[in-house]
């Protein structure tokens, strides 16, 4: 007897220390590990092998590969391995998600008469085999924006210092200098369709991206606030995600139908939009705004995250070292500007498949001279030919930055002088990134160099409304670089380009206060009045009548987003008012009503609280 009560003391102290283990081990691998590898220059590095007890993995392009947990159970390291590098061993005791490896340079013993050779980087693989199905099935992940870069380092900036990159440029640019126009097609709704099927169909066909069928969502709590970075989805009847985008500053999220042409644009049935847990049938823009009401309290989401994406190749070098002043000058400024906002910096740059480096990165960061840093040593080399690497560089730029997922807004500034490769593996590419990007918030924002062609040009523009972002384009009225493409569009304002973009990272980046209401109180109710937006000066005593009343109005956001457009003879028009307007359920913040009369535009602001 007592030797059966030893033998079941001893089983259960067996499986007690058992469970206790399993316990201890999925403690430590319940989540994905995240994996990006740059060499000593911040250069995203691909095809680096990172093996896992028995499996080997690769990185991608955006240097980063992703080991899902059943991968790590009962593993205590990880060997990092690439071609003119030194291997790297890393425990995994106390790593924290990303893992961020800097791999040192190889040396080799330089022969009689012989150099050092540097490093044999292996970026200018072919778009093909393993390393670029792995690609495919990488999935984002959100990556905290504060984390262990190695166990050898404490911080990213010591695993990877920036080396000097070339020779030294004698950089007499300011900031302010450069010229350019903005083109917002949310704006201009109107004029779309004519560029989609008319002056640049034959772009919408070869690119296979066709932004035409869309659908706006609005999100607020029942008193109208605005809630930001709320995942929107566009589903078919059986529940399958068509479109996935998430809420700006002002509630709002674009969803489209069919954005990844097919070939096919036939008509289709009742499609759904989903919020959390609320399902309604979708309405197309033309039919109105799709507006969600949860019962939440209001949120200030208080962090802005800003990307600088921009092409260093060698076409690049009449309007470089012009565009790195003017983006540390909107670093510096958007800071002010935003009224004390936490905002992250970050840049990635990039050239093209067989140059120096493919993309490098410095991830989002609150230390802004980390960014101005970077930025400053990066100068214009390579290319060759005319396309460049821009998926690639979406995919560094969406994956391997860090971004916040609470943030009030997530802004990517794209600047490139080229489209990317069009055979089909790149359209694929290029095709994941612009509806992952919609899938995490990140709103694009193109802004075109000179060289560009109008097939570049549409492919900017759908990705800025695919993404809810607007695009920018460089003229020639600051003399500098060569000619600029004049882009589609009706007219276009010229300004400084750093005014441009700091103005942008404010209009995304506002929102109401929970505390109080707006100090400036709408001189109406419901249903609104608006006041004649026609300035006294311009009508010269000249009465207002019908005939010459304008016959469309138009209701816009803050960021200049067309909401809704009011046409044909309005109600109750009288000398002092256009008309008596019915305006949607809008969530709280500033709107515009605008008209064109007498030669040009005027404007009415709106107080919605």
């Amino acid at each position: 007897m007592k030797r059966i009560l030893f033998l079941l003391t001893a089983v259960l102290l067996m499986a007690g220390s058992t469970e206790a283990c399993v316990k201890k081990s999925r403690s430590v691998v319940t989540e994905p590990l995240t994996v990006i590898v740059t060499d000593t220059t911040r250069s995203l590095l691909a095809g680096a092998e990172i093996k896992v007890g028995k499996e080997v993995l690769r990185t991608s392009w955006d240097g980063r590969v992703v080991i899902q947990p059943e991968k790590l159970l009962g593993v205590k390291k990880i060997s990092v391995r690439c071609k003119g590098f030194e291997d790297q061993k890393l425990k995994l005791e106390s790593v924290q998600e990303p893992l961020l490896v800097s791999l040192v340079p190889a040396k080799r013993k330089a022969g009689k008469g012989d150099k050092e050779e540097g490093p044999i980087h292996t970026l200018g693989t072919a778009r093909s085999g393993v390393m670029y199905k792995t690609m495919l099935s990488a999935s984002p992940v959100m990556a905290e924006p504060d984390m262990l870069a190695t166990a050898d380092y404490a911080t990213m900036e010591e695993a990877m210092p920036i080396l000097p990159i070339g020779a030294a440029i004698v950089n007499d640019a300011t900031a302010g200098t450069l010229t350019a126009g903005e083109v917002n097609d949310f704006a201009k709704w109107g004029l779309w369709p004519g560029i989609i099927d008319d002056s640049h169909k034959a772009f919408a066909a070869s690119w296979r991206i066709q932004p035409r069928h869309r659908y706006t969502v609005q999100v607020t709590n029942k008193n109208g606030y605005p809630f930001a970075s709320r995942t929107v989805t566009l589903e078919d009847l059986n529940g399958n995600t068509l479109y996935q985008a998430v809420t700006d500053n002002t509630g709002k999220a674009e969803l489209w139908y069919q954005l990844i042409s097919n070939g096919l644009c036939g008509k289709h049935g009742t499609l759904r939009i989903r919020v959390e847990d609320q399902v309604q049938d979708a309405k197309d823009w033309y039919e109105g705004l799709n507006t969600f009401v949860l019962d939440e309290p209001c949120e200030e989401g208080k962090g802005v995250d800003v990307m600088f994406v921009f092409d260093a190749t060698g076409s690049m070098g009449d309007e470089l070292r012009y565009l790195q002043e003017e983006m540390k000058d909107v670093i510096r400024r958007a800071t002010d500007a935003t009224g004390g906002l936490a905002i992250r910096t970050g840049a990635v740059v990039y050239r093209d498949h067989g140059d120096e480096y493919l993309t490098r990165l410095s991830r989002l960061t609150d230390d802004l001279n980390t960014t101005q840093t970077f930025i400053d040593k990066q100068e214009a080399n390579g290319g060759g030919d005319y396309p460049e690497a821009v998926p690639e560089a979406l995919m560094a730029t969406i994956n391997s930055s860090g971004w916040d997922e609470q943030a009030r807004a997530r802004i990517a500034f794209l600047i490139l002088d080229a489209p990317c490769h069009e055979d089909s593996a790149t359209i694929a590419l290029l095709h994941d990134q612009i509806l992952n990007a919609a899938a995490m918030g990140i709103r694009i924002v193109p802004v075109v160099c000179s060289g560009m062609g109008e097939s570049g040009e549409y492919l900017v523009r759908s990705i800025a409304l695919a993404t809810n972002g607007i695009s920018f384009f460089l003229t020639d009225d600051s003399g500098i670089g060569h000619t600029h493409l004049k882009p589609t569009t009706d007219s276009l304002k010229v300004e400084h380009l750093n005014d441009m973009m700091v103005r942008t990272i404010v209009e995304f980046s506002t929102i109401p206060s929970c505390a109080g209401h707006w100090t400036e109180q709408d001189e109406s109710d419901e249903p609104v009045f608006i006041p004649n937006p026609f300035e006294t000066s311009d009508l010269t005593d000249a009465e207002l009548t019908e005939k010459d009343s304008p016959t469309t109005l138009y209701l816009v956001d803050i960021s200049g987003k067309l909401i809704t457009i009011y046409e044909g003879r309005l109600e109750d028009a009288s000398d002092s008012q256009i008309g008596r307007l019915h305006l949607p359920m809008l969530s709280t913040g500033v709107y515009f009503v605008k008209a064109f009369y007498g030669g040009k535009w005027h404007t009415k602001k709106i107080l919605i609280h």
